[in-house]
């Protein structure tokens, strides 16, 4: 990995669609980074994104490989390409940030976690409840004693559409093989409920579709440890979409709603979590973390392996 001590980090970029332009906005405002190559499978979008960002447009995916001059790659592309990206990435002595899932088949996935490992490169991915405003202060109570037992925990999805109207992704999102709502959106609240609990086990599931299509409902148990773990999540219905969190303990509860809103609550109501100090919504501490991590420093961005525990849970359910 790198040992620059001073930025900024010099980053390239793979895959320009809705998260890779997300990602270079945040970039773009980073003290720590600086977008410097890019390159999509659409030359058009290539030569676009480069024009607002200012980067260099590559023509193949060779092109930005073979540059000398980048600390970081990003991989921002459907999931069925990420195993072979990332291993190209690894294997050119880069650190590697990659979007979720970890590959479309738990053997690949296991293979890829194995050579990560081996590189000793910084290889991590973008789960942004890694950098949760008041995720440090549930595990600390949690680990203290001030929350109490774990007694369960509740997760809840619902999308009035499923892709969603915005997602403009491509037809995969749709998908049996690489999309739906549970690798794209319950895959986040897996990583969180592991985070601060343990890994998942399923005990039982329903999941509905139509065959080579995507989910539309799901009702499945998990346990994390000693801790049961219910979701309910489904597609279709005329209601603004959501997402709910909730760790339950005897003394102390936790709550995240649509991404960001944290709360707690000692049973006389819900009171939000403000961001202790070094804390900060977006993914502007997502990208100082990953900054401390391309220095040789503590980070506590997600593992390969930790997406690997990720993607075990969610697939267990799919299958």
């Amino acid at each position: 990995m790198s040992t620059r001590s001073a930025g900024p980090f010099r980053v390239g970029i793979v895959g320009l669609g809705l998260m890779g332009r997300r990602m270079l906005g945040s970039l773009a405002v980073h003290s720590h980074f600086e977008a410097v190559a890019g390159f999509d499978l659409a030359a058009d979008v290539t030569a676009a994104m480069a024009s607002e960002f200012g980067f260099e447009a590559c023509r193949t995916i060779d092109a930005l490989l073979a540059r000398n001059d980048l600390d970081l790659i990003y991989v921002a592309t459907p999931p069925a390409s990420h195993v072979d990206l990332s291993r190209r990435v690894l294997e050119s002595g880069r650190g590697l940030f990659l979007e979720k899932p970890l590959a479309v088949d738990l053997k690949s996935a296991e293979e890829l976690v194995t050579i990560a490992r081996s590189s000793k490169l910084a290889a991590v991915m973008n789960f942004p409840f890694a950098t949760l405003p008041g995720l440090r202060r549930f595990e600390r109570e949690l680990l203290d004693g001030t929350a109490g037992r774990p007694l369960r925990c509740e997760i809840v999805l619902h999308f009035s559409q499923w892709p969603r109207s915005w997602h403009k992704a491509g037809p995969w999102l749709a998908g049996d093989v690489e999309g739906g709502f549970s690798r794209e959106v319950f895959s986040h609240f897996a990583y969180l409920t592991q985070r601060v609990l343990a890994p998942l086990e399923l005990v039982h599931a329903s999941v509905d579709r139509e065959p080579g299509a995507t989910e539309t409902r799901v009702v499945a148990e998990y346990r994390a440890g000693e801790v049961p773990i219910s979701l309910l999540a489904g597609a279709g219905g005329a209601a603004p979409d959501f997402n709910r969190w909730t760790l339950f303990c005897e003394s102390r509860s936790y709550r995240v709603e649509d991404w960001a809103e944290v709360s707690m609550s000692d049973a006389e109501g819900w009171a939000s979590l403000e961001p202790e100090a070094g804390e900060s919504r977006g993914a502007d501490s997502q990208l100082t973390e990953l900054a401390a991590l391309l220095r040789g420093e503590p980070s506590c961005l997600p593992t390969l392996g930790e997406g690997l525990g990720v993607m075990r849970a969610v697939e267990a359910l799919l299958s």
